[in-house]
Formats: C-alpha cells, structure tokens, sequence
C-alpha cells in the first residue's frame, strides 16, 4: 500500500494530467527549498477539484460508458471512486509540500499524516471487498511509478525510454478506480478491457504533455515533449509522432479482437478521450527557449 503515501497527480493532475500519481512534471526542475508551503485552504480544497475533473474525464466520460452501465450501477460506483481519487490527491497534497523534506528520516507530522492516510486507504478497499488482482497490479504499478520518477528527476537527464515508461506508468491512478469498478459490481475483472484502454490512458498523457509543453519548456518543468527535444532538436515532434502512432497501432490491435457489434462505438469513445489532446503536436517548438522563473501552471 505504499500508493498512498508515495502517491501523487498528475500535473492535474497531471491534472493524471489525469490525475494522479504526482506526474513527474508537477514540480518545476528549479523550484526553491524556500518556496512556501500551500495554504490550509488549498491543501483541502484543490485535492477535491483536481479529483473531480479526473473522476469526469476517465470515470464518467470513459469507464462507465465503456462498460455500459446502468444509471443505478453508475450511481452505485460513484461514491467510492471519487473518494479514492480525492484521498489520492490529498495525499499529494501532503507530499508536494514535503518535497524537499525526506519523511522517513525527520518523522515530521506530515509522516504521521501520510501513514493515517494509507492505513484508512487500507481499510478502505478491504471493508468494501474491492481488493482483486487487477486493483493489486495498479497499486504495484504507482509503487513502480515513483521510484521510476524520483531516479528520473534527481539524476542526469533521462532517455527516452525512461520517460516514456514513465507514461506507461503514470495512468495507474485512473486504472485503479477501472479495476475497482469490477470489485465494485462483484464482476471479474475483464482482462481485454483494461487492455485495451491501456494505450488509450498512454496516448491521453502524452496528449496532456503536448497541451502544456510550451507553458512547461519555458517555466523549466519536466514534461516528455521538453526530454525529446533536449534529446532529438528539430526531430523531436516526429520522434513523439512515432511513439503516438505505437501506442495507437496497439489500440487498434487490441480494438479487433473485440466484438464486431462493439468496436465502432469503443473506438469513438475512446478517440474522444485522447485525439483532441494530441492533435497541438504540430505547433510545438523544435528548440528549446531560455527558461524562466518557474511559475505554478493549472493544467487540466
């Protein structure tokens, strides 16, 4: 259950940006030990913004739909998944403020926050009998996700193949609350399902990249377009146009083993979800431009 006291958003989150686990680009590469903490107001608040807007996008305008729920199981989910995308993104809310400070070692009150925290979050999923294999591989892939990102982000720069395995790996969040759905209604888990909304999840965070690149090259933010281009210059939006064409290969592979009857319906569902975010690519910069004084950014 290290999820919940690692776990974070996305720049949201990544706005994951689709919310949450706390996206590498969340924190400017430059920011200041002295920066300020976040005011009490925010910290309560922003978490319940920044999950609603997820729980919109991936829950209510991707999952349920997918699956074709009824009103009354929608209504029967609901609650539960918005809850655990909030305790996710209150969490971050401790662990950004904490940034600079290793917890394990001072103990601090934000330790004892986060550890209440994971044990409620614990509690949680076992009293509602939701915990499955498919929820367990989601908490192992967030555990994966922060490690990946912490020796991404305090070492030399990253290659490509780190980053885009961190892609891969940021979605977990929102796929915790797709494998929850199934413990939910007492269903096993439908393995082609959440594989083929996998590279879907992939396509709409790089798209989200994509729609803050500039705002993020610029502040001196991690973000998977700004890696390219310090890594490929002028080849750099071709570079992630293969990858985006992978990842929409896969998903189209995946959408043919599925039913004839299902398919048109799934493949606009989920052309919905990530198209229009990927489509800025062409308006990217292919140099980098001096940065600035990293500046906070709302990312949606």
């Amino acid at each position: 259950m290290s999820i919940i006291v690692v776990g974070g958003c996305r720049y949201l989150g990544q706005d994951r940006r689709r919310g949450p686990w706390r996206r590498a680009g969340n924190a400017p590469m430059n920011k200041s030990a002295n920066d300020s903490a976040a005011p009490p107001d925010r910290i309560l608040f922003e978490p319940a913004r920044k999950a609603g807007r997820i729980f919109k996008d991936y829950v209510l305008d991707l999952y349920f739909p997918a699956h074709a729920l009824s009103w009354w199981q929608r209504v029967w989910c609901a609650p539960l998944l918005f809850l655990v995308e909030y305790l996710v993104y209150r969490v971050d809310s401790v662990t950004e403020r904490s940034q600079h400070i290793d917890l394990e070692v001072t103990r601090a009150a934000d330790y004892d926050t986060l550890h209440r925290y994971k044990a409620a979050f614990a509690r949680l999923l076992r009293g509602l009998g939701v915990h499955s294999d498919a929820v367990a591989a989601q908490l192992d892939a967030g555990e994966q996700y922060v490690r990946l990102e912490n020796r991404v982000t305090s070492g030399p720069q990253p290659s490509a193949v780190e980053v885009l395995r961190l892609v891969e790996l940021r979605p977990s969040d929102v796929r915790l609350l797709h494998a929850m759905i199934f413990g939910l209604l007492r269903r096993p888990a439908d393995q082609r399902m959440l594989d083929l909304l996998w590279p879907v999840e992939v396509l709409a965070d790089i798209g989200n990249d994509i729609s803050h690149a500039s705002g993020d090259i610029a502040a001196g933010r991690f973000n998977t377009y700004g890696v390219f281009l310090r890594l490929y210059h002028d080849e750099a939006p071709q570079r992630l146009r293969t990858e985006i064409e992978h990842y929409e290969r896969l998903f189209h592979e995946r959408l043919a083993e599925l039913p004839p009857g299902r398919r048109q319906d799934l493949k606009d569902l989920c052309e919905r979800r990530y198209r229009p975010l990927i489509r800025g690519l062409t308006d990217l910069p292919t140099a980098l431009r001096p940065t600035t004084s990293p500046q906070p950014e709302e990312k949606s």
